[in-house]
C-alpha cells in the first residue's frame, strides 16, 4: 500500500525518538545515536544537542545522514518504520532556531527544560535533516513482499 504524505507526517509525530546514523570520517566508523526529533511539514528532521556533545562533530562532519524512525504497535503487523535520507546542517538563523525548538516541544526533554529555563543558543546546537529519500513500510505489508512507500525530495 502506498502512504499520502499526510498519513506518514501524522505516524512522524506520534513518534519522539529516532535512531542517527552517521558515518565517522575521521574514524571510519558507521556511528548510531538515539535522539530525540522534531518534524516538519516539508519531512524536516530538527534536532538538537549540546555544544560541546560529540553528537554534534558526528552530525555535522558527515555529510550524509540515516533517521529511522520505528514504531511498535499491537498486533506486531502493524508496527512501522520510516528512514529518512539527507543532508545535516547547523541552524544559525534565530527565527529558524525558534521553529526548531517548537517542533521539539513536547517530544523533547531537553527542549522543554530550555524553554522553561531560557536555556538556548548558549547552550544547545540546532540541527536540521534536509531529507532526500524517505520509506516508510508497515511490517505487515512488507511480510507480503509489498514494496515501501517511497518519497524524493
Amino acid at each position: 500500500m502506498q502512504y499520502s504524505k499526510d498519513v506518514i507526517i501524522k505516524r512522524l509525530k506520534e513518534s519522539q525518538v529516532a535512531v542517527i546514523a552517521t558515518n565517522d570520517n575521521k574514524g571510519g566508523q558507521i556511528r548510531l545515536r538515539i535522539m530525540y526529533y522534531g518534524i516538519s511539514e516539508k519531512f524536516e528532521c530538527y534536532l538538537m544537542t549540546l555544544k560541546d556533545s560529540p553528537k554534534l562533530s558526528h552530525l555535522s562532519d558527515a555529510g550524509k545522514v540515516s533517521v529511522l524512525v520505528h514504531s511498535l504497535e499491537t498486533p506486531f503487523d502493524l508496527s512501522w518504520e520510516c528512514e529518512l535520507n539527507g543532508y545535516v546542517s547547523v541552524i544559525d538563523s534565530e527565527q529558524e532556531q525558534g521553529r526548531a525548538l517548537q517542533a521539539l516541544k513536547g517530544r523533547n526533554p531537553f527542549a522543554d527544560v530550555a524553554l522553561e529555563a531560557g536555556l538556548t543558543a548558549e547552550h544547545f546546537v540546532f540541527l536540521k535533516l534536509s531529507p532526500t529519500l524517505l520509506r516508510f513500510r508497515v511490517y505487515s505489508e512488507a511480510l507480503n513482499d509489498e514494496a515501501p512507500t517511497v518519497l524524493e525530495f
